[in-house]
């Protein structure tokens, strides 16, 4: 004959504050995943639509790492230096312009690049843009003596445009836009294809603006915000459902007490 054993009973206090422990617990990994994956799919919309300088920040590297003269232009906002003299030939103006919302006009001059700094074992020479003024500001030109180093960005040129009737200056020739196709037919070839903003402006020249950022959309990182948000929604509802389906008592319990 066996002896039934019976299991010592829990008292219904002990199994009620169990259970609601359980449910905090729950609802706090809820709360926890829809915090994170809102924070994580936010992070990754921000990445989807961010704003990129259009020049890049790396360390300026010497001009014939990034582009060499007589071929095509390459590594547009990209930071160089450069070192050479003056070309002793007429700079050229470009009308036309605006900056800032002012009617401008630009100062492009030649640099005439050794041999050695080129890249191609033959001399060169660089147009740099080295400021503006405004239109019925443009006095005399500068000229500077010597070696020159200079640190800046490299841009694209532009299409040919008819040159402006203005009036004549001396040392300058105006120019309808910065095509340094046109540069070459006034300055010592080659004629390297894209030019250089320098930050450092001309003596009583303004610095050029730097290029508004460009906006960029990335469909990866809005895939991964997607899928983060899905998670967080779908961790808080699995917390949700367990709380419903335990956080009851069940019907032993409720009918002891």
């Amino acid at each position: 004959m066996h002896t039934a054993v019976s299991r010592p009973s829990v008292p219904p206090s002990h199994d009620r504050s169990t259970r609601w422990v359980s449910v905090i617990v729950a609802g706090l990994l809820g709360a926890t995943a829809l915090t994170v994956g809102g924070l994580l799919g936010a992070w990754q919309w921000d990445r989807a639509h961010q704003q990129s300088s259009a020049v890049e920040p790396d360390p300026a590297a010497p001009i014939a790492e990034v582009m060499q003269p007589g071929q095509p232009g390459r590594g547009e906002g990209r930071l160089v230096t450069v070192e050479g003299s003056w070309a002793a030939v007429d700079v050229a103006l470009v009308a036309g312009k605006q900056v800032d919302g002012v009617d401008a006009v630009l100062l492009v001059m030649p640099l005439e690049v050794p041999a050695s700094a080129t890249g191609t074992g033959t001399a060169a020479t660089l147009p740099v843009l080295v400021g503006w003024k405004p239109a019925d500001d443009v006095g005399d030109i500068p000229r500077t003596g010597g070696t020159v180093a200079v640190e800046g960005y490299v841009r694209g040129g532009e299409g040919s445009a008819p040159a402006p009737q203005r009036e004549d200056i001396d040392g300058a020739t105006w120019v309808g836009s910065m095509s340094t196709a046109a540069l070459a037919q006034e300055w010592p070839t080659p004629v390297y294809t894209y030019l250089v903003v320098a930050e450092t402006p001309a003596p009583g020249w303004r610095a050029m603006p730097e290029p508004p950022a460009q906006s960029s959309f990335d469909i990866r990182s809005l895939t991964y915000a997607a899928e983060w948000w899905l998670f967080g929604v779908f961790g808080a509802a699995l917390a949700l459902r367990w709380i419903r389906d335990n956080g009851r008592a069940s019907p032993s319990q409720e009918e002891s007490t």
